[in-house]
């Protein structure tokens, strides 16, 4: 809640390597949940510089401060677009994740690689959330849910893309709220160093 005494909130650029160690020294927590990411692979196509921004040097600055600041447990979003080209289903997490279609899997991809190399560097416990589109109030408008209803609504065409075909793993905010707050409680029980789990 925003008025509960235990939060404090922050509006800042997770680019601002500066404003970041002012924050985290600030803080001092000793538990990460990164989730603040660009969203959305059809974005990814129009404006790339975004998810290099966003998802590959706003994560550095994050990671970073885990390294720099003796923090041990770190948890941050990744995405089912990981799996790119896999058509082997249900995704499973020891399946290889080496074929991105879209830079958006690609900074995600970035993402794990790099929590990865901090894991066994600096002795911090990473755990990617392999997210599946994620629905939910205040939930993206570009999101197909949303435009399907509101087009319903003003009497317009829906846009379907692949011909139709196409099918998608949604997860309800409330389960991956759930699920996020089960992984964090039990990190204490965590064997390994490095964990990715697919959440939905």
């Amino acid at each position: 809640k925003l008025n509960d005494k235990n939060f404090t909130f922050y509006k800042l650029n997770i680019t601002d390597k500066n404003k970041i160690s002012e924050v985290f020294k600030k803080e001092k927590p000793d538990t990460i949940l990164h989730l603040a990411a660009q969203a959305g692979v059809r974005y990814s196509l129009i404006n790339p510089d975004q998810y290099i921004e966003s998802n590959i040097i706003g994560f550095f600055n994050i990671i970073d401060q885990c390294r720099l600041l003796g923090i041990k447990n770190f948890y941050y979003a990744s995405s089912s677009s990981v799996y790119g080209n896999n058509n082997r289903y249900p995704f499973e997490e020891v399946d290889r994740v080496d074929k991105p279609l879209n830079l958006y899997s690609v900074s995600k991809k970035s993402n794990e690689e790099m929590a990865y190399a901090y894991s066994n560097l600096y002795d911090i416990k990473c755990t990617g959330l392999r997210f599946f589109t994620v629905y939910g109030p205040w939930g993206r408008p570009d999101m197909a849910y949303f435009k399907f209803v509101k087009n319903i609504i003003f009497d317009k065409q829906i846009e379907v893309y692949g011909n139709g075909k196409m099918k998608r793993d949604f997860t309800y905010i409330d389960d991956v709220v759930d699920s996020v707050t089960c992984l964090i409680e039990r990190s204490n029980f965590q064997v390994s160093k490095y964990e990715k789990n697919n959440i939905l």
